[in-house]
C-alpha cells in the first residue's frame, strides 16, 4: 500500500491509498459510497490486487481523511464528488500510470456521479454495485423511516449544534459537510433523483449521461433497501452508453450467506461467491469483451 495526496483544480486536497501488485495489468479507480469509511472496502481491493489490478481507494472532499480541520466552515456540495473529486483522481492515475488501462468501480454514489465528470477519455469500462436513485418512497417502509429520521431530524440537529453532520462519533458513517447532506436530501426527494428537471442541466451538469464512452455493468440485489427493483431501473433509464449497459441481479438465497443489502457485496464472507462477479467483468472489459 502507498498513501497519496491529490490536489483538485480548486485547491482541495484528497487523500487515499494505492494498492500496487508487482506487475499490474490495469488500474481501478474505486469510488466509494457516500460517507462510507474507505477502509471497509480494503479487503475487496486487496482481492483485485491479488488478481493483477492496481487499485486506488480514496476519500471525497469533506469526508474521512480528506476532511478539513474546520468542518463548520466547509461549503462543499454533493455534486463536487463527480464534478471535481473524481476528475482529480482520474488525472492523477493517468499521469502516474500512463501505460495501464483505467477502469472505474463504483459503489452507490461512486457510480452515480461518474457521468458528471467533464473528461472520460481513456476509461475502458465501469463496474458498479448498488448504483441507483435514492428516492425515499422506493425504499421499504422501515428503511424509509430511518432515512427520514436521518435527513429531517438527526442531520438538522447536528447542523444546529456543530455546523456539519457529526455522524462518525455515533458509529453511523463518516462526518459530512452540511451542504453535501442538504443536496443529497434534495435529490432523494425526487423520483428521478439528480435527473429531476429542477437539478439536471442546472445545478447538475448533463455531462456524459447521454453517451458514456465505455461499457458499464451494474450488480444489484433485491434485498437492498436503497438499490432495488424500483430504484435501479429508475436511474439507468436516464443513462446511455455507446458500448452498452448490462446488469447482474443477485439472488441472496443463491449465494447461501444471508443478507447482502446495500453494503454486503464488499464483505469478506462473499469473497468466493460475489467478488468473482466483479473481477470477471473487469477481465471481460480488459479483453475488449462483455456487454
Amino acid at each position: 500500500m502507498e498513501k497519496f495526496t491529490v490536489t483538485c483544480a480548486d485547491g482541495v486536497p484528497l487523500k487515499g491509498i494505492l494498492l500496487l501488485p508487482e506487475s499490474p495489468k490495469a488500474m481501478v479507480q474505486f469510488n466509494v459510497g457516500t460517507a462510507s469509511k474507505k477502509e471497509f472496502y480494503l479487503p475487496f481491493l486487496e482481492y483485485l490486487a491479488e488478481n493483477g489490478y492496481a487499485s486506488c481507494l480514496w476519500d471525497y472532499r469533506g469526508s474521512g481523511e480528506s476532511a478539513p480541520e474546520n468542518m463548520r466552515k466547509c461549503d462543499f456540495t454533493f455534486r463536487d464528488y463527480g464534478m471535481k473529486d473524481m476528475p482529480a483522481i482520474k488525472e492523477f492515475l493517468q499521469k502516474r500510470f500512463p501505460d495501464l488501462p483505467l477502469f472505474f468501480f463504483g459503489h452507490s454514489s461512486g457510480g452515480q456521479q461518474v457521468g458528471m465528470m467533464p473528461d472520460l477519455e481513456g476509461v475502458k469500462g465501469m463496474v458498479g454495485f448498488a448504483v441507483s436513485t435514492g428516492y425515499l418512497p422506493h425504499m421499504p417502509l422501515g428503511y424509509r423511516l430511518q432515512s427520514a429520521y436521518f435527513f429531517f431530524l438527526f442531520s438538522p440537529v447536528s447542523f444546529l449544534l456543530t455546523g456539519y453532520l457529526r455522524a462518525k462519533k455515533f458509529g453511523i458513517m463518516e462526518d459530512l459537510p452540511k451542504n453535501v447532506v442538504k443536496e443529497w436530501r434534495r435529490w432523494c426527494l425526487r423520483p428521478t433523483y439528480l435527473f429531476d428537471q429542477k437539478f439536471f442541466g442546472k445545478t447538475v451538469p448533463t455531462g456524459h449521461y447521454a453517451g458514456m464512452p465505455f461499457p458499464i455493468h451494474i450488480i444489484w440485489t433485491p434485498d437492498d433497501p436503497i438499490s432495488n427493483e424500483r430504484s435501479v431501473p429508475s436511474f439507468w433509464k436516464n443513462v446511455h452508453s455507446e458500448k452498452g449497459i448490462s446488469f447482474t441481479k443477485i439472488d441472496p438465497k443463491a449465494v447461501g450467506n444471508g443478507e447482502i443489502g446495500h453494503f454486503g457485496f464488499f464483505k469478506k464472507k462473499f469473497r468466493e461467491t460475489l467478488w468473482p462477479l466483479g473481477l470477471a467483468k473487469l477481465d471481460e472489459f480488459l479483453a475488449g469483451k462483455g456487454n
